[in-house]
């Protein structure tokens, strides 16, 4: 299963793609009755919510000159217009004239971090950290940078460095719960999201990504309580219903699981995972040409979207159409280039379609980047003997939300 959480970060597991929801990394989004679950879980020790658990020293008031105020002001207004290139000039004027001003310096790496220069970014976040070490919305915003650069441990301890100092910031304990769920710790994950709910009770996102979480680890039961709890709040948000329509059919409700996807789809028509995932669970229903259709939609909506595009050559290998499902593996290998599931797929199908030496090749390739997969070597060998390989056969992959899934802060 492929995750998708919502700063748009991609993670493989097994089993679908949850679309977890980060908040907002800007300063403006980061500083402005909990489900009980069917097994016990470690809390969090006990946070004082009327003061950091760190000694916060004040910072000397100091006056800025004039000149700086103002072009820090300037650059704030014309970023907010988008007019990033003006607004990083201004703010480079600010700490010109300004150079220990930490909240100018801030400012120039959330420019800069939206320029996706992340370098330059990230010196601009550690220099204002060095100048005003008690800013909780620094370590917040690059916390969110080293997400974004794959440095999920390093995330994790300054996403806890500004809690340690604003613990009562819902978004930042949203935005470690994803973190810790990128990174494959789900324990840690569904108590940071549920002391997000303990301090933002009516926050649809959430919800959804506690029960994200708790799919993931199992818990199918309070998985579909905390997606129907975000619907209930939001109802006119997709992404929930597509949610929850995963997990319904990981339950077996396949009646229930395409009645949330023809939902979230009537949301949002070109929400290209939920077109994929009726797909699926029509296909489950036996409805083979009614599944195509949904999986046509998903990849004409997102052109890279690899699972939508691996399930539709699995439904056309199934349907004999071995032209069309090798274009579609191809695609696959075109975004995946070195998925040996992809290798083995299209080499079973080359088979199926008469192509000996395609078959054999791929297959070898598939071996090549999976050498302890007996399967796949079982499989080049029945082709180099002549044997039928149509005991094996292309399997669809479940997915659960699409990588062109909106970042959502609500």
């Amino acid at each position: 299963m492929n995750i998708k959480l919502h700063p748009v970060l991609l993670v493989a597991v097994a089993g679908g793609m949850l679309s977890f929801s980060p908040t907002a990394a800007s300063a403006a989004a980061a500083y402005p009755s909990v489900h009980k679950r069917t097994r016990q879980i470690r809390r969090l020790p006990e946070r004082s919510r009327r003061k950091s658990r760190r000694s916060v020293r004040r910072a000397p008031v100091v006056a800025w000159k004039a000149s700086a105020r103002e072009q820090l002001a300037e650059g704030k207004q014309l970023q907010a217009k988008g007019l990033l290139n003006s607004a990083i000039y201004h703010y480079r004027e600010a700490v010109r004239v300004e150079p220990n001003w930490a909240e100018a310096h801030e400012a120039l790496g959330a420019a800069l971090d939206q320029k996706q220069d992340l370098s330059g970014a990230m010196q601009e976040y550690l220099l204002a950290i060095r100048l005003a070490p008690d800013s909780a919305g620094t370590y917040y915003h690059l916390a969110t940078l080293l997400r974004r650069e794959g440095n999920l441990k390093g995330a994790v301890v300054e996403f806890q460095k500004s809690l340690d100092l604003d613990p009562n910031n819902a978004e930042a304990h949203n935005n470690l719960g994803l973190t810790y769920a990128l990174a494959g710790d789900l324990n840690h994950a569904i108590i940071q999201f549920q002391e997000t709910i303990d301090l933002k009770p009516g926050w649809a996102l959430a919800h959804d990504n506690l029960g994200n979480a708790l799919a993931l680890e199992g818990d199918l039961k309070g998985a579909i309580s905390e997606h129907r709890i975000a619907i209930a709040l939001q109802p006119d948000w997709p992404e929930p219903h597509n949610n929850l329509g995963n997990t319904l059919r990981q339950e077996g409700d396949l009646a229930g699981a395409a009645k949330e996807f023809r939902q979230a789809l009537k949301l949002n028509p070109n929400y290209a995972a939920a077109h994929n995932n009726l797909g699926l669970v029509l296909r489950l229903q036996g409805n083979l040409q009614g599944a195509i259709a949904e999986y046509r939609t998903a990849v004409r909506l997102n052109p890279d979207y690899a699972g939508a595009h691996n399930n539709l050559a699995s439904a056309l290998y199934q349907e004999h159409d071995w032209k069309g499902a090798s274009a579609e593996y191809g695609q696959v290998l075109r975004l995946k280039p070195n998925d040996a599931t992809a290798y083995f797929n299209l080499g079973l199908t080359l088979a199926a379609a008469g192509n000996r030496q395609g078959a054999m090749e791929t297959l070898q390739r598939a071996h090549q980047l999976d050498p302890g997969n007996t399967q796949y070597a079982h499989a080049y060998q029945r082709i180099v003997k002549g044997a039928d390989s149509s005991a094996s056969s292309p399997t669809a992959l479940p997915q659960n939300s699409s990588e062109a899934s909106a970042n959502k802060s609500k």
